[in-house]
């Protein structure tokens, strides 16, 4: 097996919990040496995700609103804080020997967000960081967020580029913590946006031109399935 081969896997519109336990599975068998490094793109159930650093007044509907509104909540264990996850948004998980193509977890992290900010400058929108926070932002709201685990030096979780979600459900959290800056989508800026496809296809674009590899489709269609 190629050490520095990558293979992506894309699940779809998909449970928090289902896309969660194949992605565990996945990552035993990575560090075990059983297949490949390998990128999950899914779109998510609505689910509202508290990492481990998260503070729970950060939740700031009532369980009975988010009830209603269909919206789940999970503790789970990648860094950072509150995050929300829903349809129209693409979640990608990469679950990668990290050491193996940066020297350390800070470096991986930052060229994760380079892949979003050339994903983002080949759609005609201009992405940046905010010093002493994680994740791109178009001015000062933020458009895709980053929160990572690491296990066996293999990573989980990842990152959420924010296409067209239900931009309202939003306003049940204060996203990643941060008080003083917003969130937006593609959509809500206003451009043309491509469907979900594309732009899953223009990140392993970015991808490859930021990590020097060239994902391919995952070969067996055999992976874990709760």
């Amino acid at each position: 097996m190629n050490p520095n081969s990558v293979e992506w896997l894309d699940l779809g519109v998909i449970d928090y919990d289902e896309a969660f336990f194949i992605q565990q599975k996945l990552h035993e068998e990575c560090w075990r040496g059983l297949r490949p490094d390998v990128v999950i793109f899914q779109q998510n159930e609505p689910v509202i995700t508290c990492g481990i650093d998260s503070d729970p007044s950060h939740i700031l509907w009532s369980e009975h609103r988010l009830r209603e509104v269909g919206i789940k909540v999970k503790k789970v264990g990648r860094g950072g804080g509150v995050a929300y996850h829903g349809p129209g948004q693409l979640v990608i998980s990469p679950v990668l020997h990290f050491l193996r193509y940066r020297e350390t977890a800070y470096l991986y992290l930052r060229s994760l967000e380079d892949v979003i900010i050339f994903l983002l400058e080949r759609q005609g929108v201009e992405g940046r960081r905010i010093e002493g926070k994680s994740g791109v932002f178009v001015g000062n709201d933020k458009v895709a967020a980053v929160g990572l685990a690491c296990s066996h030096s293999v990573t989980m979780h990842g990152m959420s580029l924010n296409i067209r979600p239900n931009m309202r459900h939003y306003e049940a959290i204060i996203a990643c913590g941060l008080w003083d800056v917003g969130v937006t989508s593609l959509e809500a800026l206003g451009h043309q946006v491509p469907s979900y496809e594309k732009i899953r296809d223009e990140w392993l674009v970015a991808f490859s031109t930021v990590f020097g590899l060239r994902p391919e489709p995952l070969k067996s269609k055999n992976y874990p399935k709760l």
